[in-house]
C-alpha cells in the first residue's frame, strides 16, 4: 500500500496520503448507523485497524455517511475493507460538497462518482482510485452505500480510508512570517 501511495504521489503532483488528518471528526455522521458500531469505529485512528470494532446499519442495508474536512482537499483515492462479503457494500456512491443530501436524493441522483466494489476488494482493503479530477477541491463528502454482497439487512464496513492532500498546499503560518517582514 505504501508503495502504491509513493507512485500515486508522483503522478498526481503531490504527496497523496491519509486524509484522516485533515477530517473533521467531531462533525463526522453517518444516518441509519447502529447505536452500538458507528462510523467512528471504522474511520477512527486506531480503531479503525480493529477489526472487532466496525460501522453497521441499523434498519436496513443502506448507510450515508457524510464527512466534513477541517479544509478543502483533493481526494485520490478510497479503500474500504469488510471481513464478511455478503455484508461488506457492493457499490460507493460519492457526492463532493454535496447540498443537504438525504437518501431519497443519494438513491435518485448519479453522484460525483460511483465505486463499484469487489468482494476481494473490499475483503483486502484494497486502494481504488478516484475520477482525480472531479474531486479537487472538497469540503465535505458524503459516501452513500445502497447495498451489500448478500442482499443482507445489515452493511458492515471494518474500515474506510481516504486519500489524497491538501486543497491548498499554502501554509498560512508561512504566509503570517512573509506580512510581518513586509
Amino acid at each position: 500500500r505504501e508503495e502504491h501511495l509513493r507512485e500515486v504521489s508522483k503522478m498526481a503532483g503531490a504527496e497523496v496520503k491519509d486524509l484522516l488528518p485533515f477530517i473533521d471528526t467531531s462533525t463526522l455522521e453517518c444516518l441509519n448507523q447502529s447505536s452500538d458500531h458507528v462510523v467512528a469505529h471504522c474511520m477512527g485512528q486506531g480503531t479503525r485497524e480493529d477489526d472487532a470494532v466496525f460501522l453497521a446499519s441499523d434498519c436496513d442495508e443502506q448507510l450515508l455517511i457524510n464527512i466534513r474536512f477541517k479544509q478543502a482537499v483533493r481526494i485520490h483515492s478510497i479503500s474500504v475493507k469488510g471481513l464478511d462479503a455478503d455484508k461488506a457494500p457492493k457499490a460507493l456512491k460519492l457526492f463532493a460538497d454535496p447540498c443537504n443530501i438525504g437518501f431519497d436524493s443519494a438513491e435518485s441522483s448519479a453522484g460525483t462518482q460511483v465505486v463499484t466494489l469487489t468482494p476481494e476488494a473490499v475483503a483486502d482493503g484494497t486502494v481504488v482510485p478516484l475520477r482525480f479530477v472531479k474531486f479537487q477541491s472538497v469540503n465535505f463528502l458524503s459516501i452513500f452505500v445502497d447495498g451489500n454482497f448478500g442482499d443482507e439487512e445489515e452493511t458492515v464496513i471494518h474500515k474506510l480510508q481516504l486519500y489524497g492532500s491538501p486543497g491548498n498546499a499554502t501554509n498560512m503560518g508561512d504566509w503570517e512570517k512573509v506580512a510581518k517582514k513586509g
